[in-house]
């Protein structure tokens, strides 16, 4: 089985992101008028969207294209939910996160490191630093356990702070109910 043509766009494509936009966007346009329903080539056009040009409903077009031709495209999942996540969409990143968990083969490491970003994002840090535990144990190298403690250590410190903010406001409003009583 030989690569098409739209997948050899896709590649030069790809290759070349975040350094030769021309060819970037060259070649994804060859990519896209070969298949317009290249699923590799719609996600790099949906990050790209997303990405650097903020077009995020744009963006999710490309990425809903992708699911309706093949739902079990596993690359699409972990980059739409993080753009939702960052479009604020929590509730509906949070619905594709659960989806994406039934299909085959989806790394499920990225998908509870997503889950715990999301719960990060409503200060839900307990239930972030769940996701990141489980994350750990679907990590398969170095770099990506190092990446999932460097996030468990930064939802720790925000923990931290909330408990110092409760603290001062249990003990403000203690200092309060001395002075009405006086």
């Amino acid at each position: 089985m030989a690569l098409t043509i739209a997948d050899t766009y896709y590649l030069k494509a790809k290759s070349a992101a975040g350094y030769d936009w021309d060819e970037v966007c060259e070649s994804l346009n060859y990519a896209l008028s070969y298949d317009e329903n290249h699923c590799a080539a719609l996600c790099l056009l949906g990050k790209i969207y997303a990405g650097n040009l903020n077009q995020y409903s744009e963006a999710f077009d490309c990425f809903d294209k992708v699911i309706a031709i093949n739902n079990t495209y596993i690359d699409v999942y972990p980059i739409y939910a993080k753009y939702l996540i960052l479009a604020d969409e929590i509730e509906k990143a949070t619905k594709l996160i659960e989806f994406a968990f039934t299909i085959k083969g989806i790394s499920k490491g990225s998908l509870f490191w997503l889950s715990a970003y999301a719960a990060e994002i409503k200060e839900n840090y307990k239930a972030g630093l769940i996701h990141l535990e489980k994350a750990k144990k679907h990590a398969f190298n170095d770099d990506y356990y190092s990446f999932i403690e460097d996030e468990e250590n930064r939802i720790k410190k925000k923990l931290k702070l909330n408990k110092s903010k409760v603290k001062k406001k249990k003990t403000s409003s203690k200092k309060r109910r001395k002075k009405k009583k006086n």
